[in-house]
């Protein structure tokens, strides 16, 4: 009797683990993506080891248009470089609601989100990862929703996230204000 228990048991496991993951992420390029996403969510580690863009491909399954699609990611900056700002755009699909962003070491600035854009700005650069909506369940930090309205199964989506380059007028200010204070010395 246990042996029929074993094989009951195995073929349920298989069959669990045969349905659809639905919202399966079908390809990723930039940075190296670890992708726990499953029917009604996506969530991914994206790990950075440049600071620069990468793209992120979903596509649709039925399980997905049931209601919105929760967003979560842990954000991780292997660079070694300052993270000072990051973007998350969508194409082919929208935000729903808005929800947190939670640095581990830096400073959360200011947050700016569209539809299909959200810029997270720190006011103390982040060195080792961030939290995109709430990938750990921590009490008071909230995900981030997709609206899968008007979509169908096997429609696909996109999140491209970039670490903006500083503009030139970003780096060129600190260096006038500083050619400045040597002036003023060298008169003084």
């Amino acid at each position: 009797m246990t042996i029929t228990k074993s094989i009951l048991a195995f073929a349920a496991a298989m069959t669990l683990a045969a349905s659809s993951q639905a919202a399966m992420l079908v390809t990723s390029t930039g940075s190296t993506v670890t992708d726990y996403s499953g029917a009604g969510s996506i969530s991914f580690d994206l790990d950075l080891e440049t600071l620069g863009t990468s793209q992120l491909s979903f596509v649709i399954e039925e399980e997905d248009l049931l209601g919105p699609l929760s967003l979560n990611a842990i954000v991780r900056n292997l660079s070694g470089a300052a993270l000072n700002q990051f973007v998350f755009k969508l194409q082919g699909i929208r935000f729903a609601s808005y929800g947190s962003v939670t640095p581990t070491f830096g400073a959360l600035g200011q947050v700016s989100e569209t539809p299909d854009y959200a810029h997270v700005g720190f006011s103390k650069p982040e060195w080792a990862e961030f939290h995109f909506g709430n990938p750990l369940l921590v009490a008071g930090a909230g995900d981030w929703w997709l609206d899968t309205r008007g979509l169908s199964a096997g429609d696909r989506f996109a999140i491209v996230a970039t670490v903006p380059e500083p503009s030139s007028l970003a780096l060129t200010l600190p260096l006038l204000g500083l050619a400045g204070l040597m002036a003023r010395r060298r008169r003084d």
